[in-house]
């Protein structure tokens, strides 16, 4: 059976480039497997054609190794949310229902990396996310629901952005566990989702 040649070491100062390289494996393993066991250290370093040795050259194990995998995982969906965002400047109602989509979008194409982020402790322990992110996130979710309510709702942003948030991923969640029930389409249900949730006040 063929084997997996060993990478080139790297030349003085380019260390960061192997790390790089071992959280790009970590992510691909994540993003075909759809599940943190998958990522054991003989698999990530196998991927990314280096000894097992090598791995600890930059992480405490694959613990370590997966919490950074995540953070840069929900970096990413950060990114995604922002440039939904900004494509729609100026219009608050188009802005929430483009994040909405961005969110759905990362959670489908990379269920792997949404499944582990959101099975993961977001206290910053071996293999958890660093709770800073998930609540800068969040926060970007309840500033979009804040500018949708007119004046007079009285309702908290906070909690509409969390109700929003949860049958978001509840769609998800419900999607991948149920493939063959007959969902209707995931972009109409997450406009029927923002339009009762943002209710205009006359």
């Amino acid at each position: 059976m063929a084997t997996t040649p060993l990478r080139r070491r790297n030349p003085r100062g380019e260390g960061g480039r192997l790390r790089e390289h071992l959280l790009d494996a970590a992510g691909e393993l994540l993003r075909e497997r759809g599940d943190a066991r998958a990522v054991s250290v003989r698999a990530v370093t196998a991927r990314a054609g280096v000894s097992p040795s090598a791995l600890y050259l930059h992480f405490a194990g694959v613990e370590e190794l997966l919490s950074a995998v995540l953070d840069r995982s929900f970096a990413e969906l950060r990114r995604y949310l922002h440039a939904a965002e900004r494509a729609h400047e100026g219009d608050p109602d188009a802005q929430l229902l483009a994040m909405g989509h961005a969110y759905l979008a990362f959670a489908l194409e990379r269920p792997g990396q949404y499944a582990t982020i959101f099975g993961a402790r977001h206290d910053k322990g071996a293999g958890g996310i660093d709770p800073a992110l998930g609540d800068a996130t969040f926060d970007d979710l309840v500033r979009a629901v804040a500018r949708c309510l007119r004046p007079g709702d009285e309702r908290d942003p906070h909690a509409v952005a969390a109700s929003v948030w949860v049958e978001m991923h509840g769609m998800v969640t419900l999607r991948h566990a149920l493939p063959t029930f007959p969902w209707p389409p995931i972009d109409a249900m997450l406009e029927e989702v923002v339009k009762g949730h943002i209710r205009r006040v006359q």
